[in-house]
């Protein structure tokens, strides 16, 4: 047993460092079997969930839920850091020295004497610290170096397509991005027609729709992996209203009761809109 008694902290560098000497005493040697066996690897896993988690309560507008989260990407970030710290890689200090001299460094408008006047400004004047200042640069042959290849797909068609936005090569507006939309879907529809012909690829074919509609939810300033996280908990809570509507019912949820599952599907649909107003 470890002796530790949690005390709410009325300062910010009091707080931290409570969750700093929590963390570090769960790793320790009389900590906790489970968090000793943490990698930076499963605690960055975790790391993401709990961020998905934040943005749930984001979306429901729930400050409690997005007060509890919030501590919880803190945890994840604090268990990181107390890993490296222990593998000798870097301290806690540093990496808070690194970030703060890097804010420091791309934000000469605030701290010096650059000037800016939009916020498109603020990412160009970004841009040109990072490769002439910070020696960020794409390596020779791949334009896309520094864009992580752990990201998963959709993340990653949204690096990319940003990644070239910044040099210049996007659509000067919105309504050609909708027509790149339209002759993907109209592509994916001929390959789906014509799969026996050995030219058409349907799999490419629906990767270049959902690339366009990528393209087009960056372009019209949102983030595509948000946008249909959002749409999946969407369909979760309709489908689970209806799954609990047809048990009280009696309904079976099969084909033979397609009819009455799409008549249920609409009342939720309704009761959702009804509830907005």
């Amino acid at each position: 047993m470890i002796d530790f008694t949690f005390e709410k902290k009325a300062s910010l560098q009091d707080a931290l460092m409570q969750l700093h000497t929590i963390v570090t005493l769960l790793r320790s040697k009389n900590g906790c079997p489970w968090d000793r066996e943490q990698t930076s690897k499963s605690v960055a896993e975790n790391l993401l969930d709990e961020t998905y988690e934040y943005i749930d309560e984001v979306i429901k507008h729930d400050q409690y839920g997005q007060r509890e989260e919030l501590g919880d990407v803190l945890l994840n970030t604090m268990m990181l850091l107390e890993i490296h710290e222990e593998q000798d890689g870097f301290s806690v200090v540093e990496s808070l020295n690194d970030v703060c001299e890097k804010l420091i460094r791309r934000h000469p408008h605030v701290f010096s004497t650059a000037e800016v006047s939009s916020s498109g400004e603020v990412i160009d004047l970004w841009n040109t610290i990072k490769t002439k200042v910070e020696g960020k640069q794409n390596t020779d042959d791949d334009f896309f170096s520094r864009v992580p290849t752990s990201l998963p797909p959709l993340e990653m068609a949204n690096e990319i397509q940003k990644k070239i936005r910044k040099v210049g090569f996007d659509w000067p507006n919105v309504d050609g991005v909708v027509e790149k939309v339209e002759e993907e879907l109209s592509e994916v529809l001929q390959a789906k027609d014509h799969q026996s012909d050995e030219t058409e690829d349907l799999e490419m074919e629906l990767g270049d729709l959902l690339f366009a509609v990528v393209n087009l939810t960056r372009f019209l300033g949102y983030n595509p992996s948000v946008a249909l996280h959002r749409s999946n908990q969407k369909m979760r809570n309709r489908f689970n209203s209806l799954y609990q509507i047809a048990k009280q019912k009696d309904i079976s949820l099969d084909q033979e009761h397609l009819e009455e599952m799409d008549q249920l599907w609409q009342e939720v649909k309704s009761e959702e809109t009804r509830s907005k107003e």
